[in-house]
């Protein structure tokens, strides 16, 4: 019984199937038909025809008025205008419905194609015409007029298409009533079955929209679940909705955060509320500034609220034109990091005070060790007469020299101090960098014998001065060779060097043939007060401050300064000094000359 049941429904779905497909092939025969009458319906098509023509007497008119006419009534931008709106009826001609009528129409397609080749040819002509061009405007007047027999022709062949096409049209309406109604009998029989697919659809739409309903509810669910603030604006931007947290982070205006709020209205409520400290006093163009940050996203930024609160905005597009925003609350990271900065000024002021008592304390330190070194000095000549036994004359030495090691140790540490507080000045002049060298090197001298250590210079000839100062170049070679001597395990040999560089500046350079560093000990010495943990160098008096200071000096003079070293093989100091600092000797007289 249920199976001759199931057998009924599918012979009447089978028959209400083949009414709809008899139905279906009738209206598309009848429908074919009405195409065909349709397609021989040209009166659109004429139309067409008709505006092309009226648009290039147009365009023609206003070419002649702009050459001829009145300044004020027609501007070169008026003829382009004129002729852009011709361009735009062309391909009405080859293009769409029209297109397809006037394919049957004589040469209409052919004509519109010549006309858009003249208007190609024609363009860049227009574009730079002006009254004076007489005859480019002759050459495009020309090739226009031309245009408008083809055209006038093409619309007589539309129109007496027309005619034939009105007495087709009548003897093929007498067969498609026929054939319409038959098509209105399938069609009713064919509702029927669509009625019940319609039913149908209704049916499953529900289904789709409960499931989509749970989906959305879910998807709240997550973003309510964000520890971040969310927003979701459509195209128009409208907000879609928002979480619970991104609420908490605006409670001022927290009521008003519902769908359909527009952007810019939340953001006028946050300036008209006084919530943005930075939109004082500039209220619209931080508005206009944040809806362009809004519409064009591309980077994150951060807000600062009038309650101290700081919130990262992260914005993105989405792909149907909406923009989908996450805010995090930066607040902790803000207070940490005016922290650090409270810290770093007040790390800062520390370093300046000491600065300040090195320099004050090196000051007062001075003065009694040139008492001590005057003294001394009297002593180990006696001056005054002897002192009675050699041992005294020796301890007088051991003085003086103490004292002088003490100065240069003191000077050097006034020197970094003035460099780190920005107080030491150059006293510029044109200086002969080799005169500089030689006179360093023969402060040198009795300390390389008495450490078996030969010195020597290469000094390249005819080479430029150099505009610095000339003590402190000079300081830059002892520092440089002193290191060198002190740190020369046996007897070596320390190289001077002073040349051009290729791209014009002048280097500086001390090589010696002692036992090196390694890269990572090159690091460390030009670091200030940094000495090597080394028995070899530990033997030796220094404060770790040739190198560093020599380095600033460098700097001071706008040069750089390196430090290359490889163990067994020896190390090599280079100071390069800029192009800017090259002067040409007849310049010299200009800065003051330093040569002796």
């Amino acid at each position: 019984m249920k199976q001759r049941k199931l057998l009924s429904v599918y012979t009447l779905l089978g028959i209400i199937m083949l009414a709809f497909s008899i139905s279906m092939i009738l209206s598309f025969n009848n429908l074919r038909k009405y195409e065909q009458l349709a397609q021989t319906e040209i009166t659109d098509a004429t139309w067409v025809i008709y505006q092309a023509e009226i648009e290039l007497t147009r365009f023609l008119y206003t070419l002649d008025v702009f050459m001829y006419g009145d300044d004020s009534v027609y501007s070169r931008e008026d003829v382009i205008e004129r002729m852009e709106i011709f361009w735009s009826r062309l391909p009405l001609f080859l293009e769409g419905r029209e297109g397809r009528k006037l394919s049957r129409i004589g040469n209409t397609q052919k004509a519109a194609r010549a006309a858009l080749d003249v208007l190609e040819r024609m363009e860049p002509k227009v574009m730079s015409l002006d009254r004076t061009n007489t005859e480019e405007y002759l050459v495009i007047r020309t090739e226009l007029h031309g245009l408008l027999e083809p055209l006038n022709r093409t619309l007589m062949d539309a129109r007496q298409w027309q005619e034939g096409a009105a007495l087709i049209r009548s003897e093929r309406l007498d067969r498609g009533y026929i054939e319409m109604l038959l098509a209105s009998v399938g069609i009713l029989m064919s509702g029927g079955c669509l009625l019940l697919l319609l039913l149908h659809e209704i049916r499953e739409a529900r289904r789709a929209q409960t499931a989509e309903m749970s989906a959305m509810a879910r998807l709240s669910a997550a973003i309510e679940s964000f520890s971040d603030g969310f927003s979701l604006f459509d195209k128009d931007d409208r907000l879609v909705m928002c979480n619970q947290e991104f609420r908490a982070m605006h409670p001022a205006i927290a009521d008003k955060l519902v769908p359909g709020i527009e952007f810019e209205e939340i953001v006028r409520s946050y300036v008209n509320n006084g919530l943005i400290p930075e939109a004082t006093g500039q209220e619209d163009e931080w508005v206009k500034r944040r809806i362009r940050l809004h519409r064009n996203p591309t980077d994150d930024f951060e807000i600062k609220f009038a309650d101290g609160t700081w919130l990262r905005v992260s914005e993105r597009r989405t792909g149907d034109g909406g923009c989908v925003s996450i805010r995090t609350d930066i607040t902790a990271m803000k207070q940490h990091q005016e922290s650090l900065s409270s810290q770093q000024q007040r790390a800062d002021s520390a370093n300046k005070a000491k600065t300040d008592f090195l320099l004050t304390m090196s000051h007062e330190l001075r003065t009694p060790l040139n008492a001590i070194m005057g003294f001394s000095e009297v002593m180990k000549q006696q001056l005054r007469g002897p002192l009675g036994d050699e041992r005294y004359v020796d301890y007088a030495n051991d003085i003086y020299n103490s004292a002088s090691h003490l100065l240069a140790v003191i000077n050097n540490i006034l020197d970094i101090s003035r460099i780190e507080a920005g107080r030491l000045e150059l006293d510029e002049q044109a200086v002969v960098i080799g005169g500089e060298i030689e006179k360093a090197m023969r402060q040198l001298e009795e300390e390389a014998r008495g450490a078996d250590v030969k010195l020597a210079s290469e000094i390249e000839q005819d080479l430029p001065l150099l505009l610095g100062d000339a003590h402190k170049i000079q300081q830059i070679v002892i520092n440089l060779v002193g290191n060198a001597v002190r740190y020369m395990p046996d007897s070596g040999k320390v190289t001077v060097r002073a040349l051009r560089e290729q791209e014009g500046g002048i280097i500086l350079q001390v090589e010696d043939d002692g036992e090196g560093m390694s890269a990572e000990d090159v690091e460390r010495v030009i670091s200030p007060f940094v000495r090597l943990s080394n028995p070899m160098v530990r033997a030796h008096d220094g404060t770790g401050l040739g190198l560093p200071l020599v380095k600033a000096l460098v700097e001071l003079h706008g040069g750089k300064f390196s430090l290359t070293s490889e163990v067994d093989k020896g190390t090599t100091g280079t100071a390069v000094f800029p192009k800017s600092r090259v002067i040409q000797p007849d310049d010299a007289l200009f800065h003051g000359e330093s040569t002796n």
